[in-house]
């Protein structure tokens, strides 16, 4: 029997070391590399850059049975140069018919729900490209390093590992959402009133 191969990619501009997405990617892979899987990742901006970048990436994607792209949230949706990624994952049609897709995202609200948008973007893609959509792991309110994330991830790469669906976890959040609302609060008081609009944060200019 073959060993199974999980690629990792990493759509947060912030790379494979410095962001909480190859953070958590990582030790998703770790939890894999258990389960008897051989682990590979990949930073996608860098991918980008030029086609010879690209094109190892894209031979590393078809050479995975599993690929889980871990990414912040970006404006409901993913980063571009991700998008771009997966556009030529699907035009040239690697992978198609039998590559496992996942998806971990994370986002600064503190509601996981601002997710899901992208989250049914990630399952189209799975649709486009032909590949076998095994769900996603949402985090909210800026989720760092917990016990319960670590729980949450290992569950996941149980699943993963024996061609499952990601199964529902709930995770608690870092800041809870009360607490979330009075610092963001803070943040633009304090940045309206370094511009010199502190007292036009209420303001319509576009209501007529």
């Amino acid at each position: 029997m073959s060993e199974k191969r999980a690629l990792l990619l990493v759509g947060s501009p912030r790379g494979l070391e410095k962001s909480t997405s190859g953070r958590f990617g990582a030790r998703l892979l770790d939890a894999l590399a258990r389960q008897a899987y051989r682990t590979d990742r990949i930073h996608v901006h860098a991918a980008m850059r030029s086609p010879g970048e690209l094109d190892k990436a894209l031979a590393a994607v078809a050479a995975a049975d599993l690929v889980i792209l871990s990414l912040p949230l970006y404006v409901d949706s993913f980063p571009a140069p991700t998008i771009a990624c997966l556009e030529e994952v699907a035009r040239r049609g690697i992978g198609r018919g039998h590559v496992q897709f996942a998806l971990l995202i994370q986002c600064g609200f503190p509601e996981r729900d601002q997710n899901d948008t992208a989250v049914a973007i990630g399952q189209r893609f799975a649709a486009e490209a032909g590949w076998t959509w095994l769900g996603a792991l949402a985090l909210g309110a800026a989720q760092t390093y917990s016990d319960t994330v670590n729980d949450a991830l290992d569950r996941v790469a149980e699943a993963l590992a024996g061609g499952h669906p990601i199964p529902h976890v709930f995770v608690r959040t870092a800041m809870p959402a009360w607490l979330y609302r009075i610092g963001g609060n803070l943040m633009w008081r304090r940045e309206a009133k370094k511009n010199g609009v502190a007292g036009k944060l209420r303001d319509r200019p576009y209501q007529n």
